[in-house]
């Protein structure tokens, strides 16, 4: 219990809650069903594998977490919580703490009391898809076109998005516009007709990076609807809830009347209760439960798919659900089908978060230890108590202690290779009429080198390098991790970190994005400079016209309008800059499929300024001057110098923002 537990310094406290309130809008909009993954925890270590006979009695279990709850209905105004966890395929403890209605003070009851378990539904998804390849009525790495009829999935690349993809989160789709959470029913749509046309632009080949997807498990809950005949929350019920004997679980909205006396209400601030969620996509999220009926699924998945004797699922199909099905890095959590890991101990956990405006839940499944823990809070400040109390059971019964961290061989030398705005693959990349996609820029991660360590900015701790591309927390105080994944040119394209999860990647921008208010400063000073350079000349040269002077040299009229053609290259090359980053989000290697032909310009400039280099040496040497002496005066020969030096800067500028890279 991190606020009264003395074990934990203050700097720890602080930096758990500036890590989790950096992820909570991320996690939280009333627009989005999603899941939150974030989890701070010790060092991996030796630590010999626990066993369950180290584990609690049911009693002790509940002593531990009765003033971690309490404190936390108080601390984070939560109005209710339930509970349950099973254990060598029996309830070891279901609990409700607080109020299913703070205004009418009704208890939570575990057995009884409903909950919204938000994107924890994508996990009967799975099961469903996973029943149907078991029949051989699905695939699950054929392209999913084959199974659509209404409408198609555009065919963007070469490689087609298969089931596999849609449940693991890499089919590459952006993210999609349209409104997730509902107030009303009479806001729905029929899901054919949303995700017809809902479907958001794919931006990247299928399997190559995770960015999680709502729209991804929605589509795949419309196959599962397809394919069955059956209408989606009939297929559940009838195959997968009525088995479990889950009766008090249904993906109906609203609950049907049998139920609703059950539903415990979302709260907003201060216990106020708000609206019941309607989720556009109910795949995605909109299956409602009790503690009780979530320790039937857990104990059912946790016995190769059999509960009471009546079966879901083959062993086999289990173990392809909770076993890796795409790996972000060989040292960070993987995403099974439906399920991700948790990379927060020793043991081998998984399962799955979901969050509503309301309602903050996380189900983890230890298959090794044949135990299973779901809870889920009922208030809009749930999303961070809810992180927290895994976090505390985690450190309790799973531990891992410090250790000291040896970085890697020449680590000092390597940091500035990872510097960078780095921006989640879970946004919208292309041009929507309600989206700006800079919005999304809020969501970024900034990671600057310091004194060879990474420092993120947000979080405030030092990562060291270990290993090529791997950093962990530097003075192995807390479990945190970064892995950088390298493209085919060596660039570093985006990262994975066990304080987001498995399930979404971050994506380096381009260097434009990166510390370059300075640059961009300086790049308009000096085109300035120049300007003012040329209005100079260029009074000079009519005030000769106007007192009928011999013009100067031909030679030093072209170098001038050199400088001309330079400040047209220049400012054409900072405009097309300035519009296309008040546009987009520029990754660091789309410099040329995002400027395409206009890539030419650069190139335009770096011969301007050549030829203004040729011209500076001939004003100094004479060079072909009758008279064998400089073209100018001491005082307009260093002018002339000084321009070219800051054309050369500019270069180095456009060289740092990649400009003459391919």
């Amino acid at each position: 219990m991190w606020f009264i537990n003395k074990r934990y310094s203050f700097q720890k406290q602080i930096i758990l809650v500036i890590v989790a309130f950096l992820l909570t809008p991320f996690f939280t909009s009333p627009n989005t069903v999603i899941d939150s993954t974030f989890s701070i925890n010790e060092l991996r270590s030796n630590l010999p594998e626990l066993t369950s006979q180290e584990l609690p009695t049911p009693t002790e279990l509940e002593t531990f977490l009765d003033p971690i709850i309490s404190a936390q209905l108080e601390n984070y105004t939560v109005s209710g919580v339930t509970f349950s966890m099973v254990k060598d395929g029996s309830v070891f403890l279901e609990k409700g703490y607080g109020y299913a209605n703070y205004y009418l003070q009704t208890p939570v009851v575990a057995n009884e009391t409903i909950f919204r378990i938000g994107s924890i539904s994508k996990t009967f998804i799975s099961v469903a898809v996973l029943q149907l390849v078991e029949d051989e009525l699905l695939d699950l790495d054929t392209d999913i076109n084959d199974y659509l009829n209404a409408f198609k999935i555009p065919d963007t690349y070469d490689e087609s998005i298969t089931l596999r993809h849609l449940l693991t989160h890499t089919a590459g789709f952006e993210r999609a516009t349209f409104t997730t959470i509902l107030s009303s029913s009479y806001l729905m749509e029929p899901l054919e007709t949303i995700l017809a046309e809902g479907i958001p632009d794919r931006v990247r080949t299928p399997g190559t990076i995770s960015a999680y997807s709502n729209y991804g498990f929605a589509l795949a809950g419309y196959i599962v609807q397809e394919t069955s005949g059956k209408n989606f929350e009939t297929y559940i019920q009838d195959e997968i809830l009525i088995p479990l004997s889950m009766n008090s679980t249904t993906f109906s909205q609203p609950l049907p009347p049998s139920l609703s006396s059950q539903m415990s209400a979302g709260h907003i601030e201060h216990f106020i209760p708000g609206y019941f969620e309607y989720i556009s996509i109910p795949p995605a999220g909109s299956c409602s439960s009790t503690a009780s009926d979530m320790s039937k699924f857990m104990r059912a998945l946790l016995n190769n798919g059999t509960f009471d004797g009546r079966r879901i699922l083959e062993n086999a199909s289990v173990e392809l659900m909770l076993s890796k099905q795409f790996t972000t890095h060989e040292n960070l959590a993987s995403i099974g089908l439906g399920v991700y890991e948790f990379d927060v101990s020793d043991q081998h956990i998984i399962g799955h978060g979901g969050d509503t405006r309301f309602f903050h839940s996380r189900m983890i499944l230890l298959p090794e230890l044949n135990i299973g823990i779901f809870a889920s809070y009922n208030s809009e400040s749930g999303s961070i108590a809810r992180t927290l109390l895994f976090k505390e059971i985690i450190e309790e019964y799973f531990p891992y202690p410090m250790e000291v961290i040896e970085p890697m061989q020449g680590f000092k030398n390597r940091a500035r290779k990872f510097e960078g705005l780095y921006v989640s693959a879970r946004r919208v990349y292309s041009d929507k009429p309600t989206v700006n996609e800079r919005d999304y820029l809020s969501a970024s991660f900034s990671i600057t080198a310091e004194k060879g360590f990474l420092v993120v900015g947000g979080i405030g701790v030092r990562f060291a390098e270990v290993e090529p591309n791997y950093f962990v927390e530097s003075t192995g105080e807390y479990y945190l991790e970064i892995a950088f994944i390298e493209d085919n040119k060596g660039r570093i394209t985006h990262f994975y970190t066990n304080f987001v999860g498995p399930i979404i990647a971050y994506e380096r921008t381009h260097p434009l994005y990166f510390e370059s208010e300075f640059k961009t400063i300086l790049v308009v000073v000096i085109l300035i400079l120049i300007l003012i350079s040329l209005a100079y000349w260029g009074t000079k040269g009519l005030v000769r016209v106007f007192k009928k002077k011999e013009k100067s040299l031909l030679i030093q009229r072209m170098a001038r309008w050199s400088f001309l053609v330079n400040l047209i290259f220049g400012t054409i090359l900072l405009v097309i800059t300035a519009v296309k980053l008040n546009s987009d989000i520029l990754l660091v290697s789309e410099m040329v499929t995002a400027f395409k032909g206009l890539l030419v310009f650069p190139f335009l400039f770096l011969i301007s300024v050549i030829i203004t280099i040729v011209f500076a040496w001939f004003s100094w040497t004479g060079f072909k001057n009758k008279e064998s002496k400089p073209y100018w005066k001491l005082a307009g020969r260093i002018h002339y110098s000084v321009l070219v030096a800051l054309s050369i800067i500019l270069i180095g500028i456009f060289t740092s923002w990649n400009f003459f890279a391919f």
